[in-house]
């Protein structure tokens, strides 16, 4: 249920510290009959999505209203052409404040609601940070990939399948031993040669 009405004049004289012009007469007078038509607004749209904040959000849109309808009537001079219905002007005013309130509160509690807790929101960063790292140690090791002479690549695929270093030697016909450290001097040679272009 909305808070009780924030007076008017209360909200009024906050806006304008000076002595009461007809203008705000007026909108003292309109102020006092949209209330109870926006009440009922605002209980028509808790009924479909409650609130529960004791009424805090409806009462500040509803005094953000009040105060900014007073200015633009100070800036009109008393010349209210533009505004027929003060009333209507009051209420829709208010309709289209609080509905963007609703909908940024809305957007507030799913945010809340999707990240419960810091440790929940300090394991997605961490995430993000490895899925980030993974995919540069993937583009970095294609990019090697791609660099490497046929011989260093077969000997990486072969690797890459579990063959030993002994294995790959007795197929080539070289030692085992050869075939490593001359596969690692080729790396240390294609590794100077890519950080050196970054």
């Amino acid at each position: 249920m909305p808070a009780p009405e924030p007076g008017p004049e209360w909200v009024l004289s906050g806006a304008n510290p000076r002595s009461e012009s007809a203008s705000e007469s007026e909108l003292l007078k309109a102020a006092r009959s949209a209330w109870p038509k926006a009440l009922a607004h605002v209980r028509q749209v808790q009924s479909q999505n409650p609130l529960d904040d004791g009424g805090i959000l409806v009462a500040e849109v509803w005094e953000s209203v009040l105060q900014s309808v007073s200015r633009t009537l100070d800036r009109m001079n008393g010349r209210r052409g533009e505004i027929g219905d003060l009333e209507a002007y009051l209420l829709g005013s208010f309709y289209h404040r609080l509905r963007r309130a609703l909908k940024k509160e809305q957007r507030r509690e799913e945010t809340i609601q999707l990240v419960s807790s810091v440790q929940e929101l300090e394991l997605l960063g961490r995430a993000s940070h490895a899925e980030e790292y993974d995919i540069e140690r993937t583009l970095y090791a294609q990019e090697i990939l791609d660099r490497m002479d046929a011989w260093s690549r077969k000997i990486w695929v072969a690797r890459e399948y579990g063959y030993t270093w002994k294995h790959i030697g007795r197929v080539l016909g070289i030692p085992g031993d050869s075939v490593m450290l001359r596969f690692r001097r080729r790396m240390k040679i294609l590794r100077a040669r890519l950080s050196g272009g970054r």
